[in-house]
């Protein structure tokens, strides 16, 4: 965080853009999907995958909710994506909430792979669709507003360890 407060500080408004932030977020991500959609691998490389994934998951959507999404929802134009967006996220939550529960290894890798999906076309979505759509309708002081909030939001999720709420977590439930 220090060099993302530091870039605030310098007063480098684009940093602060939560369309940047979020395409930022994204990248991680996209590189643990691959690993958890691919079934050739070992299902240990895709634990640990998974077990990055999801407090990662939870600390890009859970801000991106309270910020792009609350707003998207305030505005005639974005409020139908708003609303998807919302969805989706909560489907991808109830998701690693029972990855997290499963201990068949096949039920788990099947759960895993369909969670990889479903955020990848979310991710994919928003990055062809969403983001150029609310980028149009929304000035350049509410993206970096927005951003501001997004970043806050994150900070204190990731000061919670990445997870918004306590989960059942037993290092064995995923085997």
């Amino acid at each position: 965080m220090s060099k993302k407060q530091t870039k605030i500080s310098s007063g480098k408004n684009s940093d602060l853009d939560i369309i940047e932030m979020i395409l930022e977020d994204h990248k991680p991500l996209k590189e643990l999907i691959e690993v958890m959609k691919d079934s050739e691998k070992e299902i240990e490389e895709r634990q640990e995958a998974f077990a990055e994934f999801a407090p990662l998951l939870v600390s890009h959507a859970k801000p991106e909710e309270q910020s792009l999404y609350r707003y998207m929802k305030g505005d005639e134009e974005l409020r139908e994506g708003g609303f998807e967006g919302d969805v989706e996220h909560q489907l991808a939550d109830q998701m690693v909430e029972e990855i997290m529960r499963t201990e068949d290894e096949d039920l788990w890798s099947a759960r895993v792979k369909v969670l990889a999906e479903l955020v990848e076309h979310h991710i994919e979505e928003e990055e062809e669709e969403l983001l150029p759509d609310f980028r149009k309708h929304s000035e350049s002081r509410d993206r970096e507003r927005l951003g501001q909030l997004f970043l806050e939001l994150k900070t204190k999720i990731l000061e919670r360890g990445g997870m918004d709420a306590p989960h059942e977590r037993d290092s064995h439930a995923r085997h």
